[in-house]
């Protein structure tokens, strides 16, 4: 069933309402997700994450358009959770595969977790213990002090980006499983 090509734009500006609109609650709902939790993690650990959230934002409202348009031509895919996540099999394959990454990341969000709402306070009262609040020195650390996570996320994504760019891990070529018959007596 077309869908009104207005309203569908009116629903693309809230990231996956234009996907539900036109019939694609998986989608739809798979987006919402990928929108809000970056903006809670950000909003409580790291502000820097936000980023995500307008990347989605961008993506769900083109994928709305689109959507429209594959509707319109007859040629609009199923509607599935854009990480297809069938019965958690998909997910527990993903843990699987990329558990040291998930880990890693779970590990730097507590760490920048801990610092922003414990660490830097404590580290910011002993500069304006040790040098005074009024010193240039003192508000040149906690400048730096407040400015740490965003460095480090920074600097985690232009890595990711470049070692992406590169290619990422090159696989290793596989040894073949068989030997090779090289004759009757030769060894």
């Amino acid at each position: 069933m077309n869908k009104n090509g207005f309203l569908t734009l009116c629903f693309s500006f809230i990231p996956g309402a234009g996907q539900m609109y036109q019939g694609y609650m998986k989608r739809g709902l798979t987006q919402v997700l990928l929108f809000v939790i970056p903006l809670m993690i950000g909003g409580v650990f790291l502000p820097v994450l936000m980023v995500l959230s307008a990347v989605v934002y961008m993506y769900s409202f083109f994928d709305s358009l689109n959507l429209h348009a594959q509707l319109r031509q007859g040629t609009a895919p199923a509607d599935t959770f854009l990480f297809s996540w069938d019965g958690g099999e998909d997910l527990a394959r993903l843990v699987d595969r990329r558990h040291h990454l998930i880990g890693w990341t779970l590990v730097a969000l507590g760490v920048a977790g801990l610092y922003q709402s414990f660490v830097r306070s404590w580290l910011c009262d002993l500069v304006n213990w040790a040098i005074g609040y009024d010193s240039p020195v003192a508000q040149l650390l906690r400048g730096i002090l407040y400015d740490v996570p965003g460095l480090a996320v920074g600097f985690v994504f232009i890595g990711l980006g470049l070692w992406l760019i590169k290619g990422g891990k090159k696989k290793q070529p596989a040894e073949p499983d068989y030997t090779e018959f090289k004759g009757e007596g030769e060894v």
